[in-house]
């Protein structure tokens, strides 16, 4: 058959659905499946039971295949329509793929779920319902993952073969494909805490509720995610069918998509600390305050993220439909996003000093504040992150309305947003740091300014990340323009 660039685009789209959703499945699989050979080579009796619980990561790759085909009937590849597709609902299809496919990685939460439940079923049977709830939990970002897809395919018309897209609308469904779909990683952290509440749970009963709301709380990046898409799709007009035509209004949509997905993987940290949360709980049930306390410090990140993504709808029209942005504010809200996305990883340093502060205060009430002081130091580079995108979004003329129109001085952009961004990977060493330094502090009170200058050393690297920025900003001349 012959085909346009936009049924290509539509095939890329499939190729992201299912190839995403299938790593995804084939993690989360191998894990459960794992667990599953060496319990059922001593008890083989389990083997049905161990079966159950490795076919549940399996779901997220059934949605991305689901996804695959429809991006790929809409576009002709069956027969099914005939015409040429345009671009903009290839973009579209893309966005589509994007949200199904990156959600899909889910599966490897529910693999690390699914593969404690298998553990503990063996030995306790009345463990299988209350572990297949806590490997279900995981499941919910693949669902966010695949109602975005299937609404960005019913309006932008791809299903019906009456296309309704613009260009504009067609990269603003890549952006609400990104905001889900990265989000949705978010799953992984959710998965080691519900592993954690499966086995708490196996030894205190009365545990389970209390692992739920740990496990819970690792949920909100991916709500966070759900949200943006959402507002994405109604301020550009795709529920009502009153298009935007900014093509810069687009491009802003995938700076708001980065800004929430990536900073939605600050969950890992969440869960890693929930995780110690559970467990410290489970054998001290005072600890429960603390604990919640303690997870939800890596909550910021994701927040940092939300805040940019919702600023940018709102300073460059996209919420009252006043949109006049330029092309190079649209490239500079991408570098913002990237800013304070990537930075939004330093939550899972974050978590491994925050669960080394829940196991010291667990033992040790007097060592709450000192563990809390360690936990936020990995919290500057998400600062830093933030700063830069407010930076980029009050020189570009994002905030004043007084938008820079030179192309190059946005993408140049980018390139601050990355160099923080990336450079705010260096909290999870300075986590590792803080970690030890917390367990130091509590067998020696002495050490904890020693202890403080030790973790304080990766924070560095942070800084060189911050001072390219802004030196690219500089550079720029956008503090005078």
């Amino acid at each position: 058959m012959a085909i346009g660039l936009g049924a290509a685009l539509m095939a890329i789209g499939a190729g992201i659905a299912v190839g995403f959703s299938a790593i995804g499945a084939g993690i989360g699989v191998g894990i459960t499946g794992a667990s599953s050979a060496g319990v059922t080579s001593e008890r083989p009796e389990k083997f049905g039971a161990a079966l159950i619980f490795s076919a549940i990561p399996q779901t997220q790759a059934i949605y991305g295949l689901l996804v695959a085909v429809l991006i790929l009937l809409s576009a002709g590849f069956f027969g099914g329509l005939s015409g040429d597709v345009p671009v903009s609902a290839g973009l579209a299809g893309i966005g589509a793929g994007l949200a199904a496919g990156i959600a899909g990685l889910s599966s490897i939460g529910q693999g690390i779920a699914a593969s404690s439940g298998i553990a503990v079923t063996a030995n306790k049977p009345e463990m299988f319902g209350k572990s297949v709830v806590f490997s279900v939990i995981c499941e919910t970002q693949a669902i966010y993952g695949l109602l975005i897809a299937v609404l960005l395919l019913v309006f932008s018309g791809l299903l019906s073969g009456n296309f309704i897209v613009s260009g504009a609308v067609g990269l603003a469904a890549i952006g609400c494909g990104l905001a889900i779909g990265l989000s949705g990683i978010s799953a992984i952290g959710q998965g080691i805490a519900a592993a954690s509440g499966i086995t708490a749970t196996a030894e205190n009963p009365d545990m389970f509720g209390r692992g739920v709301v740990f496990a819970a709380i690792c949920e909100t990046q991916a709500i966070y995610g759900l949200l943006v898409a959402i507002l994405v799709m109604s301020f550009t007009g795709m529920f009502t069918g009153s298009l935007i035509s900014t093509l810069a209004a687009g491009v802003v949509a995938i700076g708001c998509g980065f800004a929430v997905g990536f900073a939605g993987f600050s969950a890992i940290g969440q869960g890693i600390a929930a995780s110690a949360g559970i467990g410290a709980t489970s054998e001290n049930p005072d600890m429960f305050g603390r604990g919640i306390v303690f997870s939800a410090i890596c909550e910021t990140q994701a927040i940092y993220g939300l805040l940019v993504a919702v600023l940018l709808m709102a300073f460059t029209g996209l919420i009252t439909r006043d949109v006049t942005t330029t092309m190079a504010v649209g490239f500079a809200s991408i570098g913002g996003g990237l800013a304070v996305g990537l930075a939004g990883l330093s939550a899972i340093g974050q978590g491994i000093a925050s669960s080394s502060g829940i196991a010291a205060t667990s033992e040790k009430t007097e060592m709450f504040g000192k563990g809390v002081v360690f936990s936020a130091i990995c919290e500057t580079q998400a600062i830093y992150g933030l700063l830069v995108a407010i930076l980029l979004m009050a020189f570009t003329g994002i905030i004043t309305h007084d938008f820079i129109t030179t192309v190059a001085v946005g993408v140049a952009a980018i390139g601050a947003g990355i160099a923080v961004g990336l450079g705010g990977f260096s909290a999870i060493g300075q986590g590792i740091t803080s970690a030890a330094g917390i367990a130091a502090t509590a067998r020696h009170p002495d050490t904890m300014g020693r202890s403080l200058v030790f973790a304080a050393m990766s924070e560095t690297f942070a800084i060189f990340g911050l001072l390219v920025a802004i030196l690219i900003l500089f550079g720029l001349g956008i503090f005078t323009i």
